[in-house]
């Protein structure tokens, strides 16, 4: 290919004829370069076939344009040649005969046009040349563009006899405005012009070399990355991309340029992370044969097998064979949607020797989707010797009933406890303990784990206290789904009207929070404290906190424990506690706090959590943290002791039934929620992130990995309601409520459903049931009523059958009134089994409470059974209830935040509950046969 006059008037000419009004503005204002030497033996890089470069997911390469199709322009010069494209992009050219590469290499102006944001039209580069067959390459040039540069990186190189060179422009702080040009980027050569090539056709004409894949549509985590130092081997060391003798991974006479080499036996775990597919072979290295002199008939053979490993400790063995040296590795390839971690190992095999059992796992990689900074990676053995599969730092209310779901790590041990305090007992036949203590304080006792011969003996801490930051579920409203950076005091206030306007506040939603992207572009100068973008909020935060407060309201704001936030705002590490002292004198209430750009272990995770959780202790506010992690650091087993109340276990959820690429749709969701529900309780919440009731598809990043059109039906949607509430998830908002619709009111305002969200003991519904598409949850309430969840999964309505006796709550040879919660109504009496209709991903739930049958003279609440009414007095408060006369009632009074300060029980129509507490607004939650009302007073 050569470069003639001809082809530079053919170039000004499209570039005149696409866009002549930028072109004429450059002539006037920017110096115009001819780029290129005229003549023979130059072959511009712009003149290959760029469609072979990959690029950044939704964008596009260009020849001799922008990628956004402008002319490209660097430092006010506009090029007429070159390739315009995308961080993560790369350019892999088949040198041929081209004896040098010459470019001018940056950000085109256009990112600063485009988006002036820190942290943007940052990217990293890397040019790296292969000689000799050399598949590891040499680096030439690196270094790092940005937009704000004085001037162009200059690119020189010789490439006389290399094979190729590689032009890399990866993603640098974030990838938003990476806008790369490689202008006046040509090649002189002799003889055949260069070629560019995509990373299947490098080395084509080897065709016993195989790599991985690039990213494509799924971000890609090569197992031999991953800190394989953590995983065991019989023999020597685990090595990346090598043998264990640390030759080139060869099986079968195939050359792998990736993978891990090891011993067997041993095993490597990987946690997922949310990556849906992992892809290997595995084998018996050819060097066993070639290098330790065996023949194929008489070479090393071993065991293999790949385990998946949910959070509950289920296993599934989804590959295992034999394997050995010169056979034919075994290809696999597994879906691990949905599993916590997958298990690769080896094992002896029928000679019971590992003697050159030199095990490649090789072309091995993970498919994921970086929804933040977290992808697959390998853990030590001891992730699976903790003794106890529940928490053991636990909190409870003063005189409301507590209750320990005690689950041992091992499927196959047995548990006891020890040293109980006075009030709580131990129930062995649910494996949990039970009951209420009366007093404020703090009390400890034992929980003794047996697994065939090991005893392990664990302490448990309760802290009982009227005093907690979260007793309940927080209730609100998230700014992100529907307005991200839009976000404004204007409509912080008309959210506010409307939680009045509708009846939100008295449902009991109190908190509005917002998200990302209220920050001005930088700290205050000096002081490094904080600063809000005067433009969003002109009044400043102190009048919008005011104005909410006013409203009986609570009202959060949104940080990252790291240099960024996930949009690329200010972070809050290195300055917590300047960061909280602000929170507080600005008059918050909530910090959600986001862990995007910070490190992957779980240690750092801890430290810098704990860091903000002290400093908003001693902020001198009562400010509710809520950790937004996202689940993969597990912080069901580590957030309490951080000073977090509630925690995230699942990336953002979407308006849809299925994501796709780890987007979160309700059947991930479930998937990451189901088997958590030991972990849940007072003060320590498993959280599934905001709720898209509402938004029908019109939401912003909740319409990303989407199976389909965004939007659910209204069935979906009451299920994700269904489902938060039985979880005892915060139930949270992220709809626009300015205008809500009555059938979306009602989905968010069902009092019975939310009394379930709300029940004081804090426990999450068990999954007892997972099969054919039905799955079938129960929980356990503060009262010793049970709610059950039914959910049809499938396509199709299902008839279905619950046997009472699979509900381990319920009492043997007792008959339970089942109420409906979405119809409001009693829908009979059941003792033995209990069967219903449930159409297509509908969720029915039911609140059981004792059947005790009426008896002559004796009320029994009814349909017509009015509300409870509440008369105070100077020493507490009377509860009536006409028409229950005789049925037994659970009273529980709570201020605003779902603090207890009395309690009663009884059977009569009329009861009075003495309280000793500050004058303010209350709460009176009545319980009667199966039906939760709620009465507001003034005390």
């Amino acid at each position: 290919m050569k470069r003639t006059t001809t082809t530079t008037l053919s170039c000004l000419l499209a570039m005149a004829l696409a866009t002549p009004q930028v072109l004429a503005q450059s002539a006037g204002t920017k110096q115009v370069i001819i780029d290129a030497p005229e003549g023979s033996g130059v072959c511009e890089l712009g003149a290959l076939d760029v469609t072979k470069m990959t690029v950044a997911s939704g964008q596009t390469v260009k020849a001799h344009f922008s990628t956004d199709g402008n002319l490209i322009t660097l430092k006010d010069t506009v090029y007429t040649s070159g390739v315009g494209t995308h961080a993560p992009s790369k350019a892999i050219v088949k040198i041929n005969g081209a004896t040098r590469f010459r470019a001018s290499l940056g950000i085109d102006d256009e990112a600063d046009d485009a988006d002036t944001k820190a942290g943007h039209g940052i990217v990293d580069y890397v040019i790296t040349i292969h000689r000799n067959g050399d598949r590891t390459g040499e680096i030439l040039q690196q270094g790092t563009i940005d937009r704000r540069d004085e001037a162009t990186v200059k690119v020189d190189i010789d490439v006389t006899g290399a094979d190729y060179l590689v032009l890399d422009a990866q993603q640098g702080e974030q990838n938003w405005a990476d806008h790369v040009d490689w202008a006046n980027a040509y090649f002189d050569y002799e003889g055949e012009a260069p070629e560019m090539v995509t990373a299947d056709e490098m080395w084509r004409d080897d065709s016993q070399i195989v790599s991985p894949p690039e990213a494509g549509d799924h971000d890609i985590a090569l197992l031999s990355a991953m800190d394989i130092a953590k995983a065991s081997t019989g023999w020597g060391s685990n090595m990346a991309n090598k043998t264990v003798d640390g030759n080139s991974l060869k099986l079968n006479g195939v050359l792998y340029t990736s993978g891990v080499g090891t011993h067997a036996p041993g095993r490597i775990i990987v946690k997922l992370n949310g990556a849906s597919r992992f892809v290997a072979v595995v084998g018996i290295d050819d060097e066993t044969i070639t290098q330790h002199n065996a023949r194929p008939s008489t070479a090393a053979q071993c065991d293999y097998y790949v385990t998946l490993r949910g959070e509950s400790g289920e296993e599934k063995v989804v590959s295992e064979g034999k394997i050995e040296a010169g056979a034919e590795p075994v290809a696999i390839d597994v879906d691990c949607s949905d599993w916590k971690y997958i298990i690769l190992g080896t094992t002896n095999g029928s000679d019971g020797s590992n003697d050159n059992d030199h095990v490649d796992w090789a072309n091995a990689y993970f498919e994921y989707r970086a929804q933040s900074s977290t992808a697959p990676f390998i853990v030590a053995d001891s992730e699976f010797d903790a003794a106890l599969a529940c928490p053991t730092t636990l909190f409870s209310q003063p005189g409301v009933r507590y209750m320990h779901k005690v689950r041992a790590s091992s499927s196959n041990a047995t548990v006891s406890v020890s040293e109980l305090p006075a009030g709580l007992t131990w129930n062995s036949t649910r494996s949990l303990v039970e009951g209420v203590i009366e007093n404020e304080g703090t009390y400890t006792y034992n929980v003794t784990v047996t697994n065939d011969d090991n005893t392990v003996t664990e302490p448990v801490t309760l802290t009982v206290s009227s005093q907690l930051d979260q007793p309940l579920p927080f209730m609100g409203w998230l700014s992100w789904n529907v307005f991200e950076e839009e976000i404004s005091e204007d409509k912080v206030k008309a959210v506010a009207d409307a939680f009045e306007r509708y009846g939100l506040i008295d449902a009991g939603y109190r908190y509005l929070c917002l998200d990302d992207l209220w920050h001005a572009s930088g700290r205050e100068s000096g002081t490094n404290k904080p600063q809000y973008d005067q433009t969003k909020f002109p009044n400043g935060f102190n009048a919008m906190t005011d104005y909410v407060h006013e409203k009986g309201l609570k009202i959060g704001l949104y940080s990252d424990a790291a240099a960024n936030t996930c949009a690329g705002a200010y972070g809050s590490y290195g300055y917590e506690t300047i960061d909280a002292n602000q929170y507080a004198e600005w008059g918050f209430d909530l910090l959600k706090y986001d862990y995007c750009f910070a490190p992957d272990d779980v240690e750092s995770a801890k430290t810098r959590y704990k860091a903000m959780g002290d400093a908003l202790k001693a902020s001198g506010r009562d400010i509710l943290f809520y950790m937004c992690e996202w689940g993969q650091r597990e912080p069901w087993k580590w957030g309490a002791e951080t000073g977090a109340s509630c925690w995230r276990c699942t990336y953002d959820t979407r308006d849809c039934w299925n994501g796709i690429n780890t987007g979160i749709g309700i059947l991930q969701s479930i998937a990451g929620m189901k088997d958590l529900w030991a972990y849940s309780g007072p003060n320590r919440y498993n959280d599934a992130d905001m709720m898209c009731i509402g938004l029908h598809g019109n939401g912003k990043s909740s319409n990303d990995l989407v199976d389909g059109t965004p939007g659910m039906t209204q069935t979906e949607y009451r299920t994700q309601f269904s489902l938060w509430c039985l979880w005892a998830s915060p139930l949270t908002l992220s709809f626009d409520v300015r205008n809500i619709s009555d059938d979306d009111l009602a989905i968010i305002t069902n009092k019975e459903l939310i009394a379930i969200n709300q029940d004081p003991m804090g426990q999450q519904a068990e999954l007892i049931r997972d099969a054919d598409n039905v799955q079938v949850y129960m929980k356990d309430l503060e009262n010793g009523d049970v709610a059950l969840g039914i959910i049809n999964l499938s396509s199709a309505s299902k008839d279905v059958t619950v046997d009472l006796s699979e509900l381990s709550a319920l009492e043997a040879d007792l008959s339970y009134d089942f109420r409906d919660l979405w119809q409001a109504r009693s829908v009979g009496v059941f003792d033995k089994t209990f069967e219903t209709s449930v159409a297509s991903h509908e969720t029915k739930v039911y609140r059981l409470s004792k059947y005790k049958k009426p008896t002559e003279g004796v009320e029994n609440i009814g349909a017509a059974a009015a509300q409870p009414t509440i008369t105070t007095t100077a020493d507490g408060i009377t509860v009536s209830y006409p028409g229950t006369s005789g049925s037994e009632k659970r009273i529980l009074v709570s201020d605003l935040a779902g603090r207890v300060v009395a309690n009663a029980q009884s059977a009569a129509a009329d009861i009075a509950v003495p309280m000793k507490a500050e004058r303010g607004v209350y709460i009176a939650s009545v319980v009667c046969n199966g039906k939760a009302s709620t009465a507001k007073f003034t005390f």
